[in-house]
């Protein structure tokens, strides 16, 4: 890990064994930009995104996930549907293979939904080999 460099904020979660790692949050219709409890460590491999869409956004509201605010390289909005209830698992991302630092997952709510409750999940697994 390098030195005398500024932490990221959140910090990285990462785990030293050969295991699986997630971070997850909850956020409401009236959230709009929020930031995941923990950022993804350099070198890791997102596996997978779930969103969980317990309570449907209304007004034509729409989600997205990226590795800037704002952005939507890690989930688009047509990929995670949140104006229907249900299990969406976004896997057309454009941010692909090992990142390459310290990554923040940034969410945006969009529109100006008066309802709607969803848990987001990101699956990845950290650059541990060696």
């Amino acid at each position: 890990m390098a030195t005398n460099v500024p932490p990221v904020s959140p910090s990285v979660r990462e785990y030293r064994e050969q295991e699986s790692h997630y971070i997850r949050v909850t956020v409401t219709f009236a959230n709009g930009a929020f930031v995941m409890p923990a950022s993804l460590p350099a070198g890791a491999l997102i596996t997978s995104t779930l969103v969980l869409v317990e309570t449907a956004f209304s007004a034509g509201a729409s989600l997205t996930l990226g590795s800037a605010a704002g952005g939507n390289d890690l989930a688009a909005a047509a990929d995670t549907a949140v104006t229907a209830a249900g299990v969406k698992r976004p896997d057309t991302a454009t941010l692909k293979g090992r990142l390459a630092a310290d990554t923040t997952v940034y969410g945006t709510i969009a529109g100006a939904p008066a309802a709607g409750v969803a848990t987001i999940v990101m699956h990845y697994v950290p650059n541990n080999d060696g």
